[in-house]
């Protein structure tokens, strides 16, 4: 059983992107398709599309406020309709494991929804659900069997297109230009290119599959001491034969060894010097590869890898290294630990924070119970005051928490938005005026550094885009002068919107509910920073949250 699904969202950075609009196909083993789902959203009022994700998608400023629902009304009925499908099921689509899987678990962690859906355990069966993509079939299929499609389209780097439509369009899949960017046209055109595949390449099709879940690789390791594993990066095919050593220290990334290579010297090597030896700007000259078993690694059993086995191999010599190497049992502990400290020490950008750079920080699991109670008390409030309540309250309940795992506080800042969008006039007008402050201090941030969208970016971008479309490049020469005109105005008027809270002296509200510091919506004992993000109200929503009882820290 399949799920293949597809997002157009409102940019390309997967923090901060929100999806406006999501396709859904549960199909059967053979790709039948069973039932589907399209649904999309409003533009939330904390995040500024980027102009290329518009002029891509073909959304236009009146279709990001025409949807009947809001961001957090259309992620309660994707999860629903999902959680309403056979389990476990494979989740699939075109680039999906890239872009879609994150940007689809932030989008479900903003509101209060388990980021982990694609890979929750079925409640019938306890069977993981498993992750594939039909992009990295593509790949397998170019490199282990190349007359099975055909890929003569190619990129501006002079390799094989491997987009979508280019794709689709050369094997008989109909994906029209003006199709594309649809959510549901792309994912009808994702199921046609996984037929071809299933049809002309079966072996790769079963082996694929069976890779889709960490239990899948670990009986494919554990059955094929030596195999090939390959990946493809910038359109050029990088090929091995190899066998699996260790599994990396805290986390699911398997180490295999080039067999193309004498082990000898590695064995004897301390563990400072394999993690010397494994640091990054060391890739072309050692013999070790990682792959995420959750990420449906291309590894394929000797008997399929005619295609890319280099000419002089020699088998047995691979197998006596392979016996070599699994012998030591040290050596493979070396590696791990290896392994980790070189991924532990990989600089890494400083990421503001922000809630939603928090997404993989889990809560200790004291606090997790306590946490998954007050969710699902939010969830089931009765009224937007009574959730209003909740969110102020907040601080109070968790104070000790708090003091140990200030993170949680980000789902109070969830909650906080997901009120304030709904129902504003259960906040007090000071709390109004300051959420209204700090979307103000988001969407008119003059740093273009900044990492979500702003104005001032999607301005720049556009002003590049106008260039490149005078220049020629193919991308944009569809694009209108009253395409260009209209975003131009679009930004102005989300300009003018924030404006006045922007920078602006604070209003003069008397304080309620008692005291000089009524407690803030947002659940904190202070504002947040200009980097925090909450939202404006809204009207056209509706006076009360759908039911769901399924939040998760």
């Amino acid at each position: 059983m399949f799920i293949f699904y597809d997002t157009e969202t409102s940019g390309l950075n997967k923090d901060y992107s929100q999806v406006l609009q999501i396709a859904l196909v549960f199909t059967d083993d053979n790709l039948n398709v069973l039932s589907s789902k399209k649904v999309e959203c409003r533009r939330s009022p904390w995040v500024v599309p980027s102009p290329g994700a518009l002029l891509t998608t073909g959304f236009t400023p009146d279709d990001l406020k025409k949807s009947k629902n809001s961001h957090y009304e259309m992620m309660q009925e994707v999860d629903e309709w999902i959680r309403s499908q056979y389990m476990p099921v494979i989740f699939s689509g075109y680039n999906t494991l890239g872009y879609d899987e994150p940007v689809l678990a932030q989008n479900l962690h903003q509101n209060l929804l388990d980021p982990g859906l694609t890979t929750m355990k079925s409640p019938a069966t306890g069977e993981a659900n498993g992750r594939s993509d039909i992009m990295v079939l593509v790949k397998a299929v170019a490199m282990y069997m190349p007359e099975a499609l055909k890929l003569d389209k190619q990129n501006d780097f002079g390799s094989a297109s491997l987009s979508l439509i280019n794709v689709a369009q050369q094997n008989g899949v109909v994906l029209g230009a003006d199709d594309a960017h649809d959510a549901m046209n792309d994912v009808k055109a994702t199921i046609g290119v996984a037929k071809v595949i299933r049809k002309a390449a079966p072996q790769i099709w079963d082996q694929m599959t069976k890779l889709a879940t960490v239990a899948g690789v670990d009986e494919f390791m554990a059955q094929n001491k030596v195999f090939t594993h390959s990946f493809m990066a910038y359109g050029k095919a990088r090929s091995a034969v190899v066998t699996n050593i260790a599994t990396r220290d805290g986390d699911a990334s398997e180490i295999m060894f080039d067999l193309s290579v004498d082990p000898a010297k590695y064995l004897k090597m301390s563990v400072d010097e394999l993690a010397d030896c494994m640091k990054p700007q060391n890739a072309k000259y050692h013999p070790f590869r990682h792959t995420p078993k959750d990420g449906q690694p291309i590894l394929m059993p000797m008997d399929m890898s005619d295609r890319v086995i280099p000419a002089k191999f020699d088998d047995k010599t691979a197998e006596a290294r392979a016996d070599l190497l699994k012998a030591d049992a040290d050596f493979a502990k070396r590696v791990s630990e290896a392994a980790a400290r070189v991924r532990d020490a990989a600089v890494k950008p400083v990421q503001p924070h922000l809630p939603e750079t928090l997404i993989d920080v889990e809560a200790s699991a004291p606090v997790k119970v306590k946490l998954t109670q007050w969710l699902k008390e939010f969830n089931n409030t009765q009224s937007w005051a009574d959730a209003a309540k909740m969110v102020v309250d907040f601080p109070q309940r968790f104070e000790e928490e708090l003091k140990t795992e200030p993170h949680i506080r980000r789902f109070a800042k969830f909650a906080g938005r997901i009120v304030f969008e709904a129902a504003p006039e259960e906040l007090s007008a000071e709390k109004q005026d300051l959420m209204r402050r700090h979307v103000a201090s988001r969407v008119l941030n003059p740093d273009l550094n900044a990492p979500y969208m702003t104005v001032a970016k999607a301005r720049k971008e556009l002003e590049q885009i106008e260039q490149e479309r005078g220049s020629g490049k193919a991308k944009w020469q569809e694009v209108t002068d009253t395409q260009i005109r209209s975003l131009k105005l679009y930004y102005t008027s989300i300009e003018k919107e924030y404006a006045p809270y922007h920078n602006a002296p604070k209003a003069d509200v008397p304080p309620q509910h008692g005291g000089d510091k009524p407690p803030l919506p947002y659940g904190g004992d202070k504002p947040p920073s200009n980097d925090d993000s909450y939202m404006p109200p809204q009207s056209g929503m509706s006076p009360r949250r759908s039911a769901n009882n399924r939040f998760r820290p």
